[in-house]
Parts: structure tokens; C-alpha cells; sequence
């Protein structure tokens, strides 16, 4: 599953990517690699695709702990405010292998997920690095083991911003072994789009934190730059709509994995 930025299958213009993806019924959608993407990360479908890379992996940060908190709710265990009175998110991924020139679901990995909270903290880090030492804390940490279908579902929330990064969401896939070695691995993030960024950060609690310093282009590793000459980021970003379940919001997120 390393990144190695080869590209899978055949290469294609962004304009041939839509006309061939449209015929098969598929999308042109945020992924990343060498070239341009198609697959199927706004539907849960995973049709025969073609023109397929890899989805970018991106550094797993200062801030990764292996608490091994098998749960989706990485919320509710905490009372502290910069948490529960943060943005509500319900986040579906869905981790899709591509091996033998067919897509197929990932089953029986583990998807870890880790990020900020509303005022840009993490927890259980002691590090300077972090402004708040949260040592002995586990909120909005957690991982989860993908189903028959590939998929894991989290309840977390829209992460707060924090000096010189735009707002993310870190994610890690593992597979291992029965005896619990790790035997492939990908580490990656995901961001969100300035237009959502802006009416998120516009109210409480995010408006007290001001808004986000750091634009997705100026951010260190949403820019990290790709072979064909885009960013990395940019086919890294959640589509967020409204929950049915109240005044928060869902996503759902396909990563494609060699």
C-alpha cells in the first residue's frame, strides 16, 4: 500500500477522465496520484474502473499515538467543550485496493483517526509543539475495523485550526498479521473546502478561535505538489452535507490504495 507514485492503469486528460467516466457510469472525483482520477469516492459502488492512481499518502504528523481505542465515537468520552460543542461530523471511508487491474474492498483493515480539536489541540501529547499539554486525555482518537464492504464509520467533529496548518483530519490504515505485526501501512489526510471552512469558522465556538490563518494552498502539505503538477490536497477534500440527525454534517471518502 506504499505510495510510490506510479500511476495504475492508463493516463488521461481531466476532460477525457469526465467524457470516459460519464459513459461508465462513474465520477470524476477527488483522488491523487500521477495523473488525473477516476473512482468511485462519492458512491459506495465499486464498479470496474480504469484510469486509476493512487490516492496520495501524506505524512502522518507530530501528533500520531497508537492508543488502540477500538470505537466510532470519538466524542462523547470527553466532557471537555473545545469537543462536544464542536461541529458534529459523521465520516464514512471506505479504503478500496486496486491489485490485478480490479478494484476491490479492503476488508479486516484497521483505520485509525486522529485530529484537532475546536481551539487546535490534540490529545495525549505533552509535546511543545502542542499548545495544551492533554497528556493522559483520548479524545477524538480512535480506530475502527473495515467491513466486507471496506468501510469504517466515525462520529468526530469539524477540527479546529492551529498555526501554520489549514484545517485536516488524519487518517492510517494498517493491515496485520495474526500475530500483530503490521504488514502494510498508508498514512494520509483529508481537508475541507474553503467555502465550508468559512461558514463552519464564521460561528461559535470556531468564530472565538478566529478564522483559519493558514488557506489550503499555503498549508505545507496540502501544496506538497504531485507529478502531474498538482497539489496533493486538492483531491484530498471531503464534500460535506447535512446530517439527518440535526445541525451537524457527514461526509463520506473512498481511498485507493496499491
Amino acid at each position: 500500500m506504499e505510495h510510490d507514485d506510479q500511476t495504475i492503469g492508463s493516463i488521461c486528460t481531466r476532460r477525457e477522465a469526465l467524457v470516459l467516466a460519464a459513459r461508465a457510469g462513474m465520477f470524476l472525483v477527488a483522488g491523487a496520484g500521477a495523473t488525473q482520477l477516476v473512482r468511485a469516492s462519492r458512491v459506495w459502488q465499486a464498479k470496474d474502473q480504469v484510469h486509476l492512481v493512487a490516492s496520495p499518502a501524506l505524512t502522518e504528523g507530530p501528533f500520531f499515538v497508537d492508543e488502540k481505542l477500538n470505537r466510532s465515537d470519538l466524542v462523547s468520552v470527553t466532557d471537555r467543550a473545545s469537543v462536544k460543542n464542536g461541529m458534529p461530523l459523521e465520516l464514512n471511508l471506505r479504503c478500496l485496493v486496486f491489485a490485478g487491474g480490479k478494484t476491490s474492498a479492503l476488508k479486516g483493515a484497521t483505520v485509525d483517526l486522529w485530529s484537532a480539536d475546536v481551539v487546535g489541540a490534540y490529545s495525549d501529547e505533552a509535546s511543545p509543539m502542542n499548545h495544551e499539554n492533554t497528556s493522559g486525555q483520548k479524545w477524538l482518537r480512535g480506530f475502527q475495523v473495515t467491513d466486507a464492504n471496506g468501510e469504517v464509520h466515525f462520529k468526530t467533529i469539524v477540527p479546529g485550526w492551529y498555526p501554520g496548518r489549514c484545517p485536516h483530519i488524519h487518517f492510517k490504515v494498517r493491515k496485520f498479521s495474526t500475530s500483530r505485526q503490521t504488514t502494510a501501512e498508508f498514512t494520509s489526510q483529508v481537508f475541507f473546502r474553503e467555502p465550508d471552512q468559512a461558514r463552519i469558522y464564521a460561528a461559535e465556538p470556531y468564530k472565538s478561535h478566529t478564522s483559519p490563518e493558514t488557506t489550503n494552498e499555503r498549508d505545507m502539505v496540502f501544496s506538497e505538489r504531485l507529478p502531474d503538477g498538482t497539489t496533493a490536497g486538492s483531491h484530498m477534500l471531503l464534500d460535506l452535507a447535512r446530517s439527518a440527525r440535526g445541525n451537524g454534517m457527514k461526509s463520506q471518502f473512498s481511498i485507493l490504495l496499491t
